[in-house]
């Protein structure tokens, strides 16, 4: 029993993974996944479609019709129970007398929900990400022509997700490309210049594995030319609360312990396209391209959450934060940086483990 609930959690470690790789959590709207929900409530003749995706404790809308808001909790979304076969389309005529949805609060409650058919949208590698859905208030059937069009549309929009990710990939070599050109070129006019002083620096932080204030200036010089578009980015200030007093109580050593598990807290939370930097000292920073503040906020949180709830420190540790949003292709990173610097310094005086936000 042990052995298949430690399998279980592997699972779905691993399907979580996949589902960050594609780097569509808490991204802008997108026209092509609206069409995905219209087409699929006029196939199935529901008031109610949508695109969702399955997190950890939520259930996150891409696309939606007829509902409102962003999110639910997972434990109780029907899609949750879905996933959980990959294979076929779950389809509940009435939910009312459902043996396992009966009880849950879209039935009992005001949501009045009946009838539920959800899709599950599944990676090449069989990993199931969440559902295309169709919903109402009365209960229904729907054939099997409407049935395989559920799935037809579940498989359009992994397809629309590989492309999404091949292009963000794409354009995420470029910038790579773009900042390996710009340090060689800096290289270059240095040894000119200096020869005699000149000593290459890495770009990665040794202590945390991040990178470092040197390669964070290169990816700001870089990032606008790497970011596509002139769609909205964030930058995140962090910094852990009253470090000093962590190591003047407990020794330098468990000081770089706390940086390590801040630092942790924050590579186990960014997403494949972000930036994660060392800044200097116990001061991270966090570059998120084509993230509005709302999405950029989400990540934020979880990583200050998770750091407030880190065991095995000396003494509980926090972060404050400071929040700022640009539009690519207008504002310099390093304009959106001191913006976000200003609100650290905010949500510092407004009494720290907290987060501060500039929308613009």
């Amino acid at each position: 029993m042990a052995e298949r609930s430690i399998g279980q959690a592997q699972d779905e470690a691993r399907r979580l993974a996949a589902l960050r790789r594609y780097r569509i959590l808490d991204s802008l709207p997108e026209p092509v996944y609206d069409d995905v929900v219209k087409i699929a409530s006029a196939v199935c003749g529901t008031p109610q479609a949508v695109v969702t995706f399955i997190e950890e404790s939520r259930q996150w809308f891409k696309a939606s019709l007829g509902i409102e808001g962003e999110e639910t909790p997972r434990e109780i979304a029907f899609c949750d129970q879905a996933i959980r076969r990959p294979g076929e389309v779950t389809v509940v005529n009435d939910a009312s007398v459902h043996p396992l949805f009966r009880n849950y609060p879209q039935v009992t409650g005001p949501d009045h929900l009946r009838f539920y058919a959800g899709a599950p949208m599944v990676t090449p590698d069989g990993h199931a990400l969440g559902t295309v859905c169709v919903i109402d208030r009365v209960p229904r059937q729907i054939d099997a022509g409407q049935v395989a069009a559920l799935g037809s549309l579940a498989r359009i929009v992994v397809q629309l997700l590989e492309t999404r990710r091949a292009q963000l990939d794409f354009q995420r070599q470029l910038a790579e490309r773009e900042l390996v050109t710009q340090d060689l070129i800096r290289h270059q006019r240095e040894l000119e210049a200096h020869n005699s002083e000149l000593s290459q620096q890495a770009s990665q932080d040794p202590l945390t594995g991040l990178l470092n204030r040197a390669g964070m200036q290169r990816a700001s010089a870089s990032a606008q030319s790497g970011w596509s578009g002139s769609g909205p980015f964030c930058v995140a200030v962090l910094d852990i609360d009253h470090f000093k007093r962590i190591n003047d109580s407990f020794g330098h050593a468990t000081g770089d312990s706390v940086i390590q598990a801040v630092a942790g807290a924050i590579r186990r939370n960014v997403r494949g396209g972000d930036i994660a930097v060392r800044y200097g000292g116990e001061e991270f920073l966090v570059m998120m391209p084509a993230t509005p503040a709302t999405g950029a906020r989400t990540v934020i949180e979880r990583i200050r959450r998770e750091v407030a709830e880190q065991p095995g420190l000396p003494a509980r540790v926090t972060v404050s934060a400071g929040l700022a949003m640009g539009q690519a292709g207008r504002d310099e990173p390093e304009a959106v940086f001191r913006a976000a610097d200003q609100a650290l310094y905010l949500a510092k005086r407004r009494g720290r483990d907290r987060i501060e936000v500039v929308e613009d």
